[in-house]
C-alpha cells in the first residue's frame, strides 16, 4: 500500500485541531503503526482522537476497509480443508460429557431429548468463501441496525463514532490503525451478517455419504465452498440475490482450477448457470419456494450412484425479519424479507413451502435455524418445522457456537459459574430422513472397553 505523510483536519465550533497520521494514497484511509497510535492517543486523548477520526470518515468518505485475503491464502486453506478429517470435530451424543445449552430452554424437541451429537468447528477455513463475498456480507444490515459498510459510507459522525470505541478498549489486537484493526473493532460496534463455516458443510456431506447435494439458500457461498472441498460430486443451489449469484460463478471457476480443471464447461443463462468440470454445479437465481421438477429432477442423470434424489439437502435459510439481504440493490423485491411482511406469510409461503419441496427431492434434509425474536416476540420456527415433518424427524445436531462471557455478578455461586464455562452452546440443525437412518457419527465414535470385549 503506497502512503503519503499527510494529516486530517476537522474545523470545529470551538476552533480547529489537527491529528497527524498517515493517509493511504489510494483510499484516503487514516493508518498508523502501534507506536504512532499510542503517541497520538497520549497527545490528543482518545476522546479527541476518536471524535476527529469519526468526523473525518463521515466527511472525506475513505474507502471502506476490507480484510486482505490473497488467492494464495485461499489456495492454502482450500487444500487444508480437502485434507481435513471432519470426524475429528464430531462428538456423538452418547459420548458427550458437557452440558448443552440451546438458545431457548423450552423447545418442544430439545437437544436434551433429541440430540444426535455435536459439531465443534472453528473458523479456520472461512477465507475460502469470505474472499469472494466479504464486501457483500458487510453490506448486509438488519431491520434495526445498519450494516458496517452502510454506516461507514452513509453514517453520521455519531454513528461512525459508536463503531470505533474498540480501537482503544483492548479489542484492537494490533494496537494500531490499520484496515485489519478497523474491521476487527467494527465487528463489535455494528451488526455483521454471520458467515457459515464451510467445514460444517463438508462435515454434513461426509456424515451422510453425500454425492448429490442441494442447497436452497446459497447465502455467502459457504456451503458451496464446503462442497468443493468434499467428496460430493453434484451440487444444485439457489438464491435470488443477483450480486452473490455472480460471485458463485467466480467461486466455482476458481475452485475447479484448484481441483485441477483449468477449463470447465460453463453454460450461462439469464436465471441460472451450469459449470461442468471435475464437479457439476447448477445454481439458480431464484427463491427456493419456486423450485420444481425442472430444477430438481435427477431421474435423467445416468449415474449408477444416483438414486434419483439428492442424498442430502443442507441449508441455513434467511430468518424472518432479521437480515436484509441485498437491500437497496436491484431485485431486492425477490428476497424473502421483502416478499413476506408477516411471519405467517414467510412461514407458509417460503419456509415450510421450501421444506415441502425438499422433502420430495432429497433423502435427508438438514436445516440450520433458530427461532427468530422480532420486537420482543419469539417465532417458533424450529418446533413448526418438526411438527410438519414429525414422521421423518431424526433428531437434532448441535452446531457449537462461541458464547459471550458473562459478568461474575450474574452467577449465584462458583459452581454455577463453572458449569456455565464448561457448557456447550449450540445452534440447532434439525435433521429429517428415513427412520432406518445412518449413524451420522460412526466415524467419530470412540470404542469403549465394554464394546471391545463384546
Amino acid at each position: 500500500m503506497s502512503t503519503v505523510a499527510r494529516h486530517f483536519k476537522i474545523e470545529r465550533p470551538f476552533g480547529p485541531y489537527i491529528v497527524h497520521t498517515t493517509i493511504s494514497d489510494e483510499n484516503k484511509l487514516p493508518v498508523c503503526d502501534s507506536i504512532q497510535f499510542k503517541r497520538l492517543t497520549d497527545t490528543y486523548t482518545k476522546e479527541v482522537f476518536r471524535e476527529t477520526l469519526s468526523e473525518y470518515i463521515a466527511t472525506e468518505k475513505p474507502k471502506f476497509p476490507l480484510r486482505t485475503i490473497t488467492k494464495e491464502k485461499v489456495r492454502e486453506v482450500f487444500y487444508d480443508l480437502i485434507n481435513f478429517d471432519t470426524s475429528k470435530i464430531c462428538t456423538p451424543e452418547d459420548q458427550n460429557q458437557n452440558h448443552v445449552f440451546e438458545k431457548y430452554d423450552d423447545y418442544k424437541y430439545p437437544y436434551s431429548k433429541y440430540g444426535l451429537g455435536l459439531i465443534e468447528a472453528s473458523s479456520q477455513f472461512n477465507d475460502i468463501s469470505n474472499a469472494f463475498h466479504q464486501d457483500l456480507r458487510l453490506d448486509c444490515g438488519t431491520y434495526k441496525i445498519k450494516s458496517p459498510k452502510e454506516t461507514w459510507e452513509k453514517g453520521t459522525p455519531k454513528e461512525i463514532w459508536s463503531t470505533l470505541g474498540g480501537l482503544w478498549r483492548g479489542v484492537n489486537s494490533k494496537a494500531d490503525l490499520s484496515p485489519e484493526s478497523y474491521i476487527e473493532v467494527i465487528r463489535l460496534g455494528t451488526y455483521i451478517a454471520t458467515q457459515f463455516k464451510p467445514v460444517v458443510a463438508k462435515t454434513i456431506y461426509d456424515m451422510t455419504n453425500a454425492r448429490y447435494v442441494l442447497d436452497t439458500s446459497c447465502g455467502w457461498g459457504d456451503r458451496l465452498a464446503g462442497f468443493y472441498a468434499s467428496k460430493a460430486f453434484f451440487y444444485v443451489g439457489c438464491d435470488p440475490n443477483p450480486n452473490t449469484f455472480k460471485r458463485y460463478k467466480e467461486q466455482c471457476i476458481y475452485y475447479e482450477k484448484l481441483n485441477g480443471c483449468n477449463d470447465p464447461q460453463i453454460y450461462e443463462h439469464e436465471h441460472y448457470f451450469n459449470i461442468l468440470g471435475n464437479k457439476h454445479v447448477t445454481i439458480f437465481k431464484m427463491g427456493s419456494e419456486d423450485l420444481n421438477e425442472i430444477q430438481l429432477g435427477l431421474k435423467h442423470i445416468k449415474d449408477p450412484l444416483c438414486t434419483g434424489k439428492f442424498d442430502v439437502a443442507f441449508t441455513s435459510p434467511p430468518y424472518f425479519s432479521t437480515e436484509k439481504y441485498n437491500a437497496g440493490y436491484d431485485e431486492e423485491e425477490n428476497q424473502s424479507w421483502s416478499k413476506y411482511d408477516t411471519y405467517e406469510k414467510w412461514r407458509d409461503n417460503f419456509y415450510l413451502k421450501t421444506a415441502e419441496i425438499v422433502d420430495k427431492y432429497a433423502t435427508y434434509n438438514f436445516v440450520n435455524i433458530m427461532d427468530p425474536m422480532v420486537k420482543g416476540k419469539r417465532y417458533r420456527s424450529g418446533d413448526e418445522l418438526v411438527d410438519r415433518f414429525k414422521d421423518k424427524f431424526l433428531g437434532q445436531i448441535g452446531m457449537k457456537i462461541r458464547q459471550r462471557p458473562k459478568s461474575d455478578k450474574l452467577f449465584e455461586s462458583e459452581e454455577e459459574k463453572k458449569k456455565f464455562e464448561s457448557s456447550t452452546f449450540i445452534e440447532n440443525v434439525w435433521c429429517f430422513g428415513p427412520k432406518d437412518k445412518l449413524d451420522f457419527f460412526k466415524n467419530s465414535r470412540v470404542a469403549t472397553l465394554d464394546q471391545f470385549f463384546e
